[in-house]
């Protein structure tokens, strides 16, 4: 990319990648002329005029940006890249787009996060975090090897250090220190770090945060209504995806349906009042209030 930069005698290099145009105003979209120079930027239009999206990764001559960056005031901001800088210069500088082809994924939501660590898991996966010639992981805490114990059955999953498997884990991703007990089972969902999954609970298709506790026999991600879109969150959980906020507590023997929101910390007084001992699907626990 920094060869592109200095081949086109560019102020502003752009890397950029053609997404889904359905997905595309999501992003900072560009239009280019033949030679990849920038003709137009739009930051996350209603209407995308294209697909090329920006990856938020730039080149710049530092002192194009410094001008560009002083040359801001209360009525004329230059504060963010995407919305100030970069439409500033398409018209005064050299801004080209340097075409990427290779494996970066925008994990800006609940269902893109969950399909890209679930993507990990596939025989042939888009990325390949065992590559030895190319090692980038996050530094993390050192903690003992995972233990998987005889009565366990793992299946098509990632199990990180720190985490023992007791029960049956399938197609999922279980972070360091993750506790998955005797008659549990975990399916088609991300547990991270810490969490304590109880005896005979099971959770599918979910993304469950740090800390979290899900007691004995409790259920998240229950039925078969999976496009019944949640209360509050209408356009982020839609697709059957349950989200649990960190250190959130799951009652014993409570059920939690589909595009359940359960909000960071809550206890088990947060649960009273749904009947039945079940949050309906679409359903909302915490938050400002305790929603029924």
């Amino acid at each position: 990319m920094i060869d592109f930069h200095d081949q086109h005698k560019a102020d502003l290099t752009v890397a950029v990648m053609e997404v889904p145009l359905e997905e595309a105003s999501r992003f900072g979209i560009m239009e280019v002329d033949e030679d990849f120079r920038v003709v137009r930027f739009v930051e996350k239009p209603k209407e995308p005029p294209s697909n090329l999206a920006s990856m938020g990764i730039y080149v710049f001559n530092t002192n194009v940006l410094r001008e560009r960056l002083m040359e801001g005031d209360e009525n004329n901001p230059r504060e963010d890249f995407g919305k100030h800088v970069i439409p500033s210069m398409i018209d005064r500088d050299r801004v080209f787009a340097y075409p990427f082809e290779g494996y970066w994924v925008d994990v800006g939501t609940v269902q893109s996060y969950w399909e890209t660590n679930l993507a990990l898991l596939s025989s042939n996966p888009p990325l390949n975090l065992y590559e030895k010639d190319w090692v980038i992981h996050t530094r993390s805490e050192e903690r003992p090897p995972a233990k998987i114990t005889p009565e366990a059955v793992v299946k098509q999953s990632l199990v990180a250090n720190g985490a023992t498997i007791h029960g049956k884990v399938v197609h999922s991703v279980i972070s360091p220190g993750v506790y998955v007990a005797h008659g549990a089972e975990v399916r088609d969902s991300v547990v991270m770090t810490d969490t304590w999954i109880g005896p005979g609970a099971v959770v599918d298709r979910a993304i469950i945060d740090k800390e979290v506790v899900v007691d004995i026999g409790a259920q998240v991600g229950v039925g078969e209504d999976f496009d019944v879109p949640n209360q509050e969150q209408p356009d982020k959980l839609y697709t059957g995806l349950t989200l649990i906020g960190k250190g959130a507590r799951i009652p014993k023997g409570f059920q939690l349906g589909r595009n359940v929101l359960v909000h960071s910390f809550v206890v088990e007084k947060d649960f009273e009042g749904f009947e039945g001992r079940k949050v309906p699907s679409g359903g909302v626990v915490g938050g400002k209030e305790v929603r029924k």
